[in-house]
């Protein structure tokens, strides 16, 4: 089983972040003054042609399906569980800390990218397929994580949107089934 753990910079690498509006490009062209000579690709530059000076578009890799917490009805018997064994199902964690607007509160939420192995991704496909458009809780060894809406088909690799401190609960509980530090 592996950990991983990545800053939002590197998720923005892997097409999990919002997409950029500039055109990718070397830094010294998106740092171009509006004082660029026509025809150098410079971005915004009057006359520049991408044709022979900027780089080819970066193929950003569509964003993963993301389930967001929600706050569960207080009879939440109809709610359909999914189960997760940490040991057995889960192949792959990754932490992304969201970029903090102004006026929200620091580190109230995080992003988990989730890789599930075979078994657990046609389960995971099944499910999600057959309660499409309505919410599910996920349970990892026995414990409620999260309850989210399902919004598109899961498969093995999706995110969750939580609060910090169930996402430090779910990684205590996929460690602890990590067996010893070697």
């Amino acid at each position: 089983m592996a950990l991983t753990l990545a800053s939002a910079g590197l998720m923005a690498q892997t097409g999990a972040s919002q997409p950029s509006p500039h055109t990718p490009g070397p830094a010294p062209h998106r740092a171009a003054t509006p004082h660029s000579a026509p025809g150098t690709g410079a971005p915004g530059a009057p006359g520049a042609s991408g044709a022979s000076t900027t780089p080819p578009a970066i193929t950003e890799r569509p964003a993963l399906p993301r389930l967001v917490a929600i706050t569960p009805p207080d009879n939440d018997d109809d709610i359909a569980r999914f189960a997760l064994y940490a040991a057995r199902d889960i192949e792959q964690l990754g932490l992304q800390f969201p970029a903090q607007a102004a006026n929200a509160a620091p580190d109230t939420e995080v992003v988990i990218t989730m890789r599930l192995r075979d078994g657990a991704t046609s389960r995971m496909r099944d499910f999600s397929r057959q309660h499409m458009n309505e919410p599910m809780t996920l349970i990892v060894d026995g414990v409620e994580m999260l309850t989210a809406t399902i919004r598109s088909e899961l498969g093995g690799k999706f995110q969750l949107q939580l609060p910090k401190e169930k996402a430090r609960l779910l990684f205590q509980r996929v460690l602890a089934k990590a067996g010893p530090a070697t």
